[in-house]
């Protein structure tokens, strides 16, 4: 009897735990097992794709924008260049030959007249009493004429250029003057003529030039001119004095004044521009 009182004893316990343990079981089986219809609906965020962010290592670079042709382009494409300018009494030609981008040769010829009618100058001398004045009253015609042949090259493909320049000038003057005084109440009037050259010289030139799509062009060039040795005359035509007749000596004294008067220089800038069309 004791030995089954021990055994029922045991299985009592055995019991016990079984029916503490079942309704934890329970529980663990249904979190494990839950039907789809429990399940809480998906939300739209997570329903809906994320747009894809662009790459930018697949992105396209941005368009350049077009740009026009440069002048190195467009002179390969117009290979003659006539043209000129002229304003008042001034007048000249151009013409320029391309051989290539970079070079180019051509002549060019121009022609200047510079009129200065009743120029008059008086001064006062205070030194004799009563003051005596002293006064020049004169006609002035100055004019230039000439040419050379050059070779330009333009700098780095852009529209500048420097350029030589071979060339003979010839100038004439022509002025006539009269010239009076009070102190003794006499006047001399005398007409001269002037010629230097012709006169062969060297340039050298820095200057721009715009070559439009259309074949117009535009410019201006800058020149320093060296003479070499040239000719040059002297002459009085007409001489007279109020006072007396003039003589030889009178003549060679003029003639003598002017040389000093009027020397011409042995260097020379100018300024050229220049409007054409290119073919």
């Amino acid at each position: 009897m004791p030995e089954f009182r021990r055994k029922s004893s045991q299985y009592r316990y055995v019991i016990l735990l079984i029916c503490l343990g079942l309704p934890f079981f329970s529980l663990s089986a249904e979190d494990a097992i839950i039907s789809p219809e429990t399940l809480p609906p998906p939300s739209n965020s997570e329903t809906k794709e994320s747009p894809a962010k662009p790459n930018p290592a697949n992105a396209s670079p941005p368009a350049e924008k077009s740009r026009g042709p440069e002048q190195v382009e467009i002179r390969e494409k117009f290979k003659n260049q006539v043209g000129g300018f002229g304003f008042d009494r001034f007048f000249s030609f151009q013409y320029t030959r391309l051989l290539n981008p970079q070079w180019a040769v051509g002549v060019m010829g121009y022609t200047n007249t510079s009129v200065n009618r009743f120029d008059n100058d008086i001064i006062a001398s205070l030194y004799f009493l009563p003051t005596a004045f002293f006064g020049r009253l004169s006609d002035t015609e100055t004019k230039y004429w000439g040419g050379s042949v050059f070779v330009q090259r333009y700098l780095l493909d852009s529209p500048f250029f420097a350029a030589l320049h071979l060339g003979r000038e010839h100038r004439k003057k022509q002025e006539s003057v009269l010239y009076w005084e009070t102190l003794g109440g006499t006047y001399r009037y005398e007409k001269d003529t002037y010629n230097w050259g012709p006169q062969s010289y060297a340039g050298l030139g820095l200057g721009f030039r715009y070559q439009a799509l259309n074949g117009i062009f535009f410019g201006w060039e800058g020149i320093w001119s060296w003479y070499l040795p040239y000719k040059n005359s002297y002459q009085v035509s007409d001489l007279f004095y109020s006072d007396h007749q003039a003589t030889i000596g009178d003549l060679l004294y003029r003639t003598y004044a002017l040389q000093n008067r009027y020397p011409h220089p042995g260097a020379n800038f100018a300024l050229n521009l220049v409007i054409g069309f290119a073919f």
